[in-house]
């Protein structure tokens, strides 16, 4: 960061006045000629530093966003995948491109990744995570457009870089949980509201970002008429839950959350209730309610 005004104008001034000189035309004015030509010199070099600040940014973006093969590269070509278009190489033979840019075809719209260690290689293999559709309502692609995906990102990758991209059914989050409440409203009503809640919850986290037990317990604490949220420690059965997907639209084994889950996915939603996940309770069938003082 470059200094202030002042910082070089004092700067200037101590050297300035350090040269034997220049002692017999000094003058403490501050309208004198040479504090003049110190104040104009000094805002030239404040003026010089504050561009090369903005140009250190503009060039670091730029590193950013270079070809060479990057994480962060190849996150924001899986961005700018248009759908059912052909690469081209650009006439300098330097990139593939698309002939047209469409974003109506641009169906990845989160991107995440992470790196392991290949059996075999020296480098990391880069696990790409993709969704596609807007905040609170991701989905996976479909099959075919996960292949496509893979095609795509295996012209482009420079030689001998290991890629896989994923696109993954949504974490199916499952509180199952007593919630204790004043009585002033109706189950049903409560129950409605502690799933907007939930909603709210899931939809701020940020793709790929981790699950935290008592944010899910504070969400449903903060649903008014709610007095207390309560796991019992005793019973197997209760506590937040999630059921992650695996890479063939597989159900893996349900996890229990004992502090902070880091999603399958990217993201959390809740069962759809029926298919094929007919068997994994909605919120409202999670959630157990009891009005405050009425327990045994």
């Amino acid at each position: 960061m470059g200094r202030t005004l002042s910082e070089i104008y004092n700067e200037a001034k101590r050297t300035r006045d350090s040269r034997l000189e220049l002692n017999s035309i000094s003058n403490s004015s501050k309208m004198s000629v040479m504090d003049a030509i110190t104040w104009i010199t000094s805002a030239c070099i404040w003026s010089f530093e504050n561009i090369l600040d903005v140009f250190q940014v503009d060039l670091i973006e730029d590193i950013g966003n270079r070809i060479n093969g990057t994480p962060t590269y190849y996150a924001n070509a899986l961005l700018r995948y248009q759908d059912g278009d052909v690469l081209m190489m650009n006439d300098e033979g330097t990139i593939f491109q698309y002939a047209n840019v469409d974003e109506t075809k641009r169906i990845i719209t989160k991107v995440s990744y992470s790196e392991m260690k290949e059996t075999g290689f020296h480098d990391t293999k880069l696990i790409y995570k993709v969704a596609t559709g807007n905040k609170g309502e991701y989905k996976s692609l479909t099959t075919d457009q996960l292949s496509r995906v893979q095609k795509y990102i295996d012209q482009i990758s420079f030689a001998g870089t290991h890629i896989k991209v994923v696109s993954r059914k949504g974490d199916v989050l499952m509180p199952k949980v007593k919630v204790f409440y004043d009585g002033k409203i109706s189950q049903s009503e409560l129950c409605d509201d502690i799933q907007q809640s939930l909603q709210t919850l899931v939809n701020n986290i940020d793709f790929d970002g981790v699950l935290y037990l008592q944010k899910v317990i504070d969400a449903i604490q903060s649903t008014n008429h709610v007095v207390d949220v309560y796991i019992n420690p005793n019973d197997p059965q209760q506590g937040v839950f999630i059921m992650p997907y695996g890479d063939d639209d597989e159900q893996l084994e349900k996890v229990k959350v004992e502090r902070k889950f880091s999603p399958s996915s990217g993201y959390y939603r809740e069962s759809l209730g029926s298919g094929e996940e007919q068997n994994i309770p909605k919120w409202k069938d999670c959630l157990t309610f009891e009005i405050e003082g009425n327990e045994v």
